[in-house]
């Protein structure tokens, strides 16, 4: 009489194991996560990972090229917590020049003679200037008489420079800022440099473009080193205290502003070192030819007094800002 009882409850309970067991985990100890899209926007199935592929280190501004060693001791002053916790990736985008392209390029800039392949990608063509075309740089030298005549205001230059471009079939849809770099009124020249749109605080001159202009505004040389800036993925960025942590144990890269202070070449700096700001730049990774981008880094920017010195000179930090680039956020 007693298994007659127990019967029911262990049927109500098999069949209840049943049902859960068909209608899979319940979403309170886990859900499937999507795929997340690679930097190249392909979506990553084959790879058997839901994250995206570690991306290469940064190229780093040349920094300490006087060969200095360091022994500091490090404070900091700047507030990490206003830093965001993520930035965006992109990758640079390059077409191959064809001969057919380099010609359009040397008709638009009045070049008269035709375009030469040199092989390995590169072309020429010579005639009232000359033109040398790679998939990574369009350089142009203009071969008319630099005039005579004060050189124009930054802001007239700035503008004249976008024109050129424009009529030249050059001027990049995500072309940024334009600012005067150098004038050389000795020679009669100035020059103005051009930097992407987004993202801003590009540490690398590529992408850029550089333009030598006379007093007339008309362009004697043309150095474009560009691509087309293509946003990839949201990262998400290391923290701001274990970046700190890199640069405070000698695990950045330091650049040092020691031209006053009569330091030789190859010593080791003693000091003490204050950093007051961090902030987000941008510095291309990847070789040179292959697949590249432009990725974040934290910049430390900061003063440092060495050993026996009264006065303090600058000094900028770099961190990598991707702890771990296979961890998009978005």
């Amino acid at each position: 009489m007693k298994l007659v009882r127990i019967l029911p409850v262990v049927w109500v309970a098999l069949i209840a194991l049943i049902a859960f067991q068909l209608a899979g985990p319940s979403p309170t100890y886990g859900t499937t996560v999507p795929v997340t899209p690679t930097p190249d926007g392909t979506d990553n199935k084959g790879s058997n990972s839901e994250l995206s592929p570690e991306l290469p280190p940064p190229d780093f501004p040349s920094a300490n090229v006087e060969g200095y060693t360091f022994d500091l001791r490090y404070a900091l002053s700047a507030e990490l917590d206003k830093v965001p916790r993520e930035a965006a990736v992109y990758e640079l985008l390059r077409k191959e020049p064809t001969v057919d392209s380099v010609q359009k390029i040397a008709d638009n800039l009045g070049i008269e003679g035709k375009v030469e392949d040199r092989g390995d990608g590169s072309f020429t063509a010579t005639g009232n200037g000359d033109l040398f075309v790679t998939i990574d740089m369009i350089n142009y030298f203009s071969s008319a008489q630099v005039p005579a005549g004060d050189l124009p205001s930054d802001e007239k230059a700035v503008a004249a420079g976008r024109d050129w471009l424009r009529h030249a079939s050059l001027l990049p849809p995500d072309i940024g800022k334009g600012t005067v770099v150098q004038r050389m009124p000795d020679s009669n020249r100035l020059v103005v440099n051009y930097v992407p749109a987004e993202p801003e605080n590009v540490l690398s001159g590529y992408p850029s473009i550089t333009l030598t202009m006379a007093p007339d505004t008309s362009v004697i040389e043309a150095q474009i080193r560009w691509a087309n800036i293509v946003r990839s993925d949201v990262y998400q960025l290391m923290s701001t205290d274990q970046a700190w942590q890199l640069v405070s144990t000698g695990q950045a890269y330091l650049a040092p502003d020691l031209s006053e202070a009569g330091i030789d070449p190859g010593t080791e700096v003693k000091g003490r070192v204050t950093f007051n700001s961090i902030s987000i730049a941008y510095a291309t990774a990847g070789p040179p030819g292959g697949r590249q981008y432009l990725q974040p880094v934290y910049v430390f920017e900061g003063r440092i007094r060495p050993e026996g010195d009264e006065r303090t000179y600058p000094i900028t930090a770099y961190v990598s800002a991707l702890s771990n680039s296979g961890a998009p956020v978005g």
